[in-house]
């Protein structure tokens, strides 16, 4: 045997050691070795009891409400959407794309916080990652779209990643028929414990490929149940991983790119480069191409900014490839899901959604990345696919996340036991051209930041409108971009006296809309803009 052959051969081994190289689906079926599928987790783990609960699911054949399946990525740029083309012709190619969608508060626990609610952070309370204003426990989970969809007869199930800060201690969630929510270690993307409907489970594998298999299972047996359900996919891709296992899991852990499964380290093995590789590298000579990458002049921006170094362009790169690779195990996931739902006899009366959490810089304005006011942070892919929705729709009509829940609310005739300060966009969905409900601009903003801010109040309050962009940091620094002459955010048009008019009705908004609560305070028709002079 010849070293590169024997080489070989010790990958496939440690590989199927530490994963399972050939694996099974619920049917059976077995998957290639070098497939990226291949590398589907062995699901034995040591278990602990904690507090089981039964499944209890609810049987109701003559109940023909739509399912809903929402599935969310972490970290994802809205631009990542072309390392997933199966869930664009899934989703996108047979439903609605929406290309104006927002994350109007770009951070990890409070957008999920904000599709938990429907409330804006000043509402449901959760400002930011960690306390004393954020985290798991700022949140009240009694009163979610969970139990309010589980109350109205639904069966609901929750998997992946949860509200930063969550433990396996602290249990079961409210309103979640199925809940298996990851506790720690999935930031390390191997080797990762999750709170399993009621045991406290250590997953030696893949994470990607753990919750790809434990969706369609739990699709699976949603399906079986002969009830409307509502599943909550949870996918930690493509955030980075952290550089050290025995990093806390707070905001100063040095991060890398997200790790390869083993069915791809296998690829680079065997083939020198995974199926995205290639793509990977033409994306990151592109965001070097930008005239926002490793902007010269900073003067205008925020001291965040002005303070940070120019990001060197084989970062970008790195992570440009362990972020697409990791996109591609969702790709797959979607697949996988999409298929079960059909075999099923479920996929046409089912409401699927894919968005992210918030976007990333990767190096423009020399920022790495999120929760700033900026387009690449601020946008999500915002893709559905359902009963009613016409494939191969697009539409530029602004919709949130905070939106969703409304929305999901409206697909099953249930209603909320608090004021939500999101809108139902089912018929914008459905095609039907409404009025804008968020023709007055968009509330955009972001808790207490390191030490910008301190641990309370919030590092920016600000409005997104169709064509402007307006955010009043903590300590009164103002950044406004006229996206329709400066697409990539350059130059703030703050201190010029041909926006003056149009910063100070912006200002005003913000104010009014920074404490709003319920529907009509917080999307408003304020009237027109006033245009820039001269």
């Amino acid at each position: 045997m010849t070293p590169f052959r024997a080489m070989i051969a010790l990958t496939v081994v440690l590989s199927s050691l530490a994963v399972g190289l050939e694996v099974r689906d619920h049917q059976g079926a077995s998957s290639s070795a070098l497939s990226p599928t291949s590398s589907q987790p062995v699901i034995a783990a040591a278990e602990e009891p904690a507090d089981p609960v039964g499944r209890d699911l609810r049987t109701a054949p003559e109940d023909d409400r739509p399912n809903i399946v929402l599935v969310i990525t972490d970290d994802q740029r809205y631009d990542e959407m072309q390392f997933l083309p199966r869930t664009e012709r899934l989703l996108g190619e047979a439903g609605l794309t929406a290309t104006e969608a927002i994350t109007p508060h770009p951070l990890c626990c409070p957008a999920r916080a904000e599709m938990l609610t429907g409330q804006l952070a000043q509402n449901n309370g959760v400002h930011t990652n960690f306390a004393p204003q954020g985290g798991y426990d700022r949140l009240d989970t009694r009163h979610t779209i969970a139990t309010w969809l589980q109350d109205a007869g639904y069966n609901t199930a929750f998997l992946g990643k949860h509200l930063n800060g969550y433990s396996q201690t602290d249990g079961r969630d409210p309103g979640w028929n199925i809940f298996n929510a990851s506790s720690h270690g999935f930031s390390d993307y191997v080797d990762f414990h999750q709170y399993d409907n009621g045991r406290r489970v250590r997953v030696p594998g893949y994470y990607t490929d753990y919750v790809s298999q434990r969706t369609v299972d739990y699709a699976h047996e949603l399906s079986r149940a002969d009830a409307p359900f509502f599943l909550w996919v949870s996918h930690f891709a493509p955030h980075a991983a952290r550089k050290t296992p025995d990093c806390l899991a707070g905001e100063t852990c040095t991060l890398r790119p997200p790790l390869l499964s083993p069915a791809q380290n296998l690829q680079r093995a065997v083939r020198g480069r995974t199926t995205t590789d290639d793509q990977a590298r033409e994306f990151a000579e592109g965001i070097a191409a930008k005239p926002s990458y490793n902007e010269r002049d900073v003067s205008d921006k925020q001291h965040l900014v002005r303070s940070k170094p120019r990001v060197p362009a084989d970062q970008v790169t790195d992570f440009a490839l362990g972020r697409a690779a990791a996109l591609d195990g969702v790709d797959r996931s979607v697949d996988r899901l999409v298929a079960q739902l059909a075999e099923d006899g479920e996929l046409d009366n089912t409401y699927l959604v894919f968005v992210t959490d918030n976007g990333y810089q990767l190096g423009e304005h020399r920022f790495w990345g999120k929760i700033l006011p900026y387009e690449e942070n601020l946008r999500t892919p915002l893709l559905v696919r359902g009963p009613g929705v016409e494939a191969g729709t697009r539409t530029d009509r602004p919709m949130t996340l905070v939106d969703l829940a409304p929305t999901f609310l409206d697909i099953a005739g249930a209603r909320a036991d608090l004021t939500l300060d999101g809108v139902s966009m089912l018929d914008l969905w459905q095609g039907e051209k409404g009025e804008d409900p968020h023709r007055g601009g968009l509330l955009i903003q972001a808790g207490a930041y390191k030490s910008e801010t301190g641990k309370r109040g919030w590092l920016y309050r600000g409005v997104r409108t169709e064509r402007y962009t307006y955010a009043r940091f903590f300590d009164g620094f103002v950044e406004l971009y006229d996206r329709e002459r400066d697409p990539y955010e350059v130059d703030s048009v703050a201190e010029d006296p041909a926006y003056a008019a149009l910063r100070a009705e912006l200002d005003r908004r913000t104010r009014l809309l920074q404490d709003c609560a319920g529907p009509q305070e917080c999307n408003r028709d304020f009237g027109p803009l006033p245009a820039p002079a001269g």
